[in-house]
């Protein structure tokens, strides 16, 4: 198991952000912790890693985000293109691997992946990154301030861990259709990711089926 510089890393990606973005992501740190100390407690550090490194280029203009695009080899959809939120999560990933080699394990590439589209089949991992970074505690847009109420206000510490994993699911599925209704509304794209991640987490919580929690 790989021990993580925390500290280290979070002075780095200061660098790289805004007063506002880094103090988000520093709210996404430690509520990727709590959430992992309920679902994945062996793993914070390296959570707590994802989440510092999930925005790694968000604050970057979207001319940069397309250049770093043509320098990894990402190849964007039409619609892709025309979505500029999205782009970081891309880039970001490739920039660990490029720039910070030493936390880029692929659970931590993924998370950061995919932390904004979401996608088919996403691990305990990625989750919590996604999940924490929709219900930050400095998130005050009104979506997310529910989310984060329905999720801790039904304590989730009082629960089996069969019903807190239920409970994941469940606010996973919320959180996507906050996200899809939003989309909407600003008639905005949606990607087939988003709407794959809904329906993965959306059988999950129907059918109570999943053991791999990694």
């Amino acid at each position: 198991m790989r021990n993580f510089d925390v500290d280290a890393l979070r002075l780095s990606v200061k660098s790289r952000m805004d007063e506002w973005r880094y103090t988000h992501t520093l709210g996404v740190e430690e509520m990727a912790a709590r959430l992992g100390e309920l679902y994945i407690p062996k793993r914070v550090a390296e959570l707590r890693c994802a989440a510092l490194l999930h925005d790694i280029t968000k604050c970057e203009t979207t001319e940069k985000q397309l250049q770093y695009c043509s320098e990894f080899g990402i190849i964007l959809k039409g619609f892709q293109k025309m979505s500029p939120k999205l782009l970081h999560a891309m880039t970001g990933a490739e920039i660990i691997l490029r720039e910070y080699p030493e936390y880029a394990t692929d659970d931590i590439v993924s998370a950061v992946r995919w932390h904004t589209t979401g996608r088919d089949g996403m691990s305990m991992f990625e989750g919590i990154v996604y999940l924490a970074d929709y219900i930050e505690e400095k998130r005050a847009f009104k979506d997310c301030v529910c989310l984060r109420e329905y999720f801790w206000g039904n304590n989730p510490l009082d629960m089996t861990a069969s019903e807190r994993l239920a409970h994941f699911y469940k606010t996973m599925v919320m959180s996507v259709d906050l996200t899809v209704n939003a989309l909407i509304v600003e008639n905005a794209f949606v990607d087939k990711d988003t709407i794959e991640c809904r329906n993965y987490y959306l059988e999950l919580a129907l059918s109570g089926i999943k053991t791999d929690q990694a």
